[in-house]
């Protein structure tokens, strides 16, 4: 019994460790890459360590003077999308909480569809709505976007939530002499909060780093994301693997510090939405 005991803990061992290495191991080979040499990224034996540590291609990437207007790009689609996203899927929550938009529950249903087909196969007909509304080019246009591949997901995801909610609590507010306002903002949105977290961390992610639809949908250098500026290296005929690798590991920051301070929140938020839904 001993020995099946320690057999299983070092399985787990092991295979913990066989997924932190597939997890991080490619994030920590491209920072790494970020402080060789272009010769010794190339090379045909590859180092763990930099040999010759070098700044180069951070220098280089600021010398250009591009990633901290792609950054402040990123940032303000990122955020306006979260925040945009967060109403939508609260306010349609709430619609259906208190039954007075009974048809919104049907469109749960509808909400998980859109994860069935690929995303790619809106490109066309979405990029000829913002051709008919002039949203093509620009930031809002961007916005929408993201929010229409955001906000299915939270509305599902949210409205578990709400469903969770005993009807007992709303009608003790009231009782007591709470107001619909007080009922929403003290009773209901404290308790859909670990949702509303997790809302906000997918919006952002998902907004963050997508790049199928602002390829297609940005023309303007000026407003190009991360995403697009990091394909921009990738896209020269000689890639310069100094800088694309500075370039990706700077744009992967700001993304792992917002996961790393609210992603408990995340992770607890999902898995009871899911049970709750």
């Amino acid at each position: 019994m001993k020995g099946r005991l320690v057999l299983n803990s070092v399985l787990k061992v092991v295979i913990q460790a066989i997924i932190i290495v597939v997890v991080l191991g490619p994030i920590y080979w491209m920072v790494s890459s970020s402080f060789k040499t272009v010769r010794e990224i190339m090379s045909t034996a590859p180092t763990l360590f930099p040999r010759d540590f070098t700044l180069t291609g951070y220098m280089r990437l600021f010398r250009q003077g591009t990633f901290v207007p792609l950054l402040c790009n990123s940032i303000i689609i990122s955020a306006l999308t979260t925040v945009f996203s967060g109403v939508i899927a609260t306010a349609a929550g709430f619609g259906t909480y208190f039954g007075r938009m009974k048809w919104l529950r049907s469109l749960k249903l509808i909400s998980i569809l859109a994860f069935v087909f690929p995303t790619t196969l809106l490109i066309v007909p979405i990029y000829q709505i913002l051709v008919a509304i002039r949203a093509v080019d620009t930031v809002m246009g961007l916005v929408l976007v993201n929010i229409m591949l955001t906000a299915p997901f939270s509305f599902w995801l949210l409205e578990g939530f709400f469903d969770s909610i005993p009807r007992e609590l709303e009608e003790a507010a009231l009782i007591d002499g709470a107001s619909r306002f007080q009922v929403n903002t003290k009773v209901i949105l404290p308790l859909i909060r670990p949702g509303l977290a997790t809302v906000v961390i997918y919006s952002f992610v998902m907004s963050w780093t997508e790049y199928s639809f602002s390829s297609v949908l940005v023309i303007d250098p000026h407003l190009k994301t991360l995403p697009l500026g990091v394909a921009d290296v990738l896209a020269q005929y000689n890639i310069d693997w100094s800088l694309l690798t500075a370039t990706t590991s700077l744009a992967m920051v700001p993304g792992i510090i917002f996961f790393a301070l609210a992603g408990k929140h995340f992770i607890s938020g999902l898995v009871s939405g899911a049970l709750k839904a």
